[in-house]
C-alpha cells in the first residue's frame, strides 16, 4: 500500500501524531538517554489540539486509514537587525516514521512535501536537527541533499 501525504485534520488527528511523536521519542532515548526522553502521551495530545500558528505546517502519511508518519514545517523568526545570521527566511522541519513503516520511503516523501509547504510559506532555507547517532535519518538527509551547517556542542554543567 503506497502513502498518501496530506495536510494533517485537527483536531482528528492529535492522537495519531501523538502516537508518531512518541515512538520518535522512544527512539531517540534509546539514542541519548541523557539529551531526550520520552513524553507522555496524552501531554503530546494535548499539544496536537492546540490551534496552529499560520507559520506552520503538519503534513501527515497515511497508509489507508492510519497515521503512519507525519512532517511539520514551521517558519523561524527572522534574524533581528543586530544579528550577523543572514536574513534568509527558513523553515525549521521535523519528520517522524512509526518504526514498522521506516525503510519503505515515506520520510523522503513526507520530506518532500515538507520541502513543498515551506516554499507555499515563503521559505528559501531549510533546516533540521538530527542526532550524530541517527545513521538512518543522517542518510535520508544527505540523500535529499541535507548538508551539515554548524555543530551543536553539549556538556554536563559540574
Amino acid at each position: 500500500m503506497t502513502a498518501v501525504i496530506a495536510e494533517a485534520r485537527f483536531p482528528d488527528d492529535a492522537d495519531a501524531l501523538a502516537r508518531v511523536y512518541v515512538a520518535s521519542a522512544a527512539h531517540h532515548a534509546a539514542l541519548d538517554p541523557a539529551r531526550y526522553r520520552v513524553p507522555p502521551l496524552d501531554a503530546v495530545a494535548r499539544r496536537y489540539r492546540e490551534p496552529r500558528p499560520d507559520t506552520e505546517r503538519i503534513l501527515v502519511a497515511r497508509l489507508g486509514r492510519d497515521v503512519a508518519g507525519f512532517a511539520s514545517v514551521a517558519l523561524l523568526p527572522p534574524p533581528g537587525p543586530a544579528s550577523m545570521l543572514a536574513d534568509v527566511t527558513t523553515a525549521t522541519l521535523d519528520v517522524a516514521v512509526l518504526p514498522e513503516n521506516r525503510g519503505r520511503g515515506i520520510g523522503r516523501r513526507l520530506l518532500e512535501a515538507a520541502a513543498t509547504a515551506a516554499a507555499g510559506l515563503g521559505a528559501a532555507r531549510l533546516q533540521l536537527d538530527a542526532h550524530h547517532a541517527n545513521e538512518g535519518a543522517l542518510r535520508l538527509y544527505r540523500y535529499l541533499g541535507y548538508q551539515p551547517m554548524g555543530v551543536l556542542l553539549s556538556r554536563v554543567v559540574l
